[in-house]
């Protein structure tokens, strides 16, 4: 029973990471990344922290900061900080039917991390694992932009000589999304290594511990925003049009993403119903969810290439979930 439940809530933290990058890629649009860094975390944060006291005691707020946690409280915050600037970053330069997908190679730096510090992986492991790299792959090759080269003119050409072609420019954010998600995923895969640390610490419960660790981030990532608004602009400088359709979007987009996805993960590693090395690739499943919502709600086009990536990316999943039998 343990089993498929923690196989159910490994699926749920997928859908919800997706839902939440769809959401974050309409979030993000009109708002800096590292202002959307922390953005994403007021109002899951409080959530957290107010059913961690409804449901635990004080004192296992405390948990974390104790001994050798505080070193893998603090590393995980920092990984989460930045993998999650990184994914905002990448989502404004490419769409997040592709920078998602990228994303989910997470599993193949979590699982290295731990062959490295000796858990036993099975080759089904290693193989499921590699399937969904081989996807990602995929995915990325294949969505490659291509220039249109019918509207290139006299006029164009001589634009050109001064600056840099439309063609070249998206190229180049391309390039630079591709680079950003790939940050972003060896980031996450360092979050989930060091908080499954943190969760085999003494009387750590995952609301609590997730209140704390993602309260620290959101807190370090808006120190950082003031100390670069005060290097950038001599000073703390308030936007005059502030988009509060957009932080609103991010703050529901942070409740699904931590709230619902974070807790189920991270629920499953704490209570060790699969191995991390299984319950972390399940997750990444989710490129199925965005995939759909995204083609849904962002009316982004999607390529024969990107539901064949997709679908190699679910089978290393099933792999995966096969591994627990």
């Amino acid at each position: 029973m343990s089993v498929a439940l923690g196989i159910i809530l490994s699926f749920t933290a997928a859908f919800a990471w997706g839902t939440g990058m769809v959401i974050f890629k309409v979030g993000v649009k009109n708002i800096y990344p590292l202002t959307a860094t922390y953005v994403k975390g007021l109002l899951a944060v409080p959530i957290l922290l107010i059913i961690g006291l409804i449901i635990y005691t004080p004192s296992s707020f405390a948990q974390p900061f104790l001994g050798e946690n505080l070193l893998w409280l603090i590393l995980s915050a920092i990984f989460i900080a930045l993998g999650d600037f990184f994914s905002l970053f990448s989502l404004r330069k490419i769409d997040v039917s592709i920078s998602q997908p990228i994303t989910t190679i997470y599993p193949f730096i979590t699982i290295s991390l731990l062959v490295i510090t000796g858990t036993e992986i099975s080759w089904i492991i290693i193989a499921g694992a590699s399937l969904i790299v081989i996807g990602v792959a995929i995915i990325t090759y294949f969505s490659r932009t291509k220039g249109n080269k019918k509207n290139e003119t006299k006029e164009s050409s001589i634009i050109e000589n001064t600056e840099e072609s439309t063609e070249a420019k998206n190229r180049k954010s391309f390039i630079l999304g591709i680079i950003f998600a790939i940050i972003a995923a060896v980031f996450w895969g360092g979050t989930i290594f060091f908080t499954k640390k943190l969760l085999e610490g003494t009387d750590i419960e995952v609301i609590p511990m997730m209140g704390v660790r993602n309260g620290i981030m959101v807190v370090m990532a808006l120190l950082v925003a003031l100390f670069s608004s005060l290097i950038k602009n001599k000073g703390i400088k308030i936007p005059k049009n502030i988009q509060y359709k957009e932080l609103g979007i991010l703050m529901g987009g942070g409740v699904i993403s931590w709230c619902i996805g974070g807790v189920s993960f991270f629920t499953v590693i704490g209570n060790t119903w699969i191995d991390t090395a299984i319950s972390t690739p399940l997750s990444s499943i989710s490129p199925f969810f965005v995939l759909l919502l995204g083609s849904i709600f962002l009316k982004e086009k999607i390529k024969i290439p990107q539901i064949i990536g997709v679908a190699i990316i679910v089978g290393g999943s099933v792999i995966l979930a096969l591994a627990t039998g």
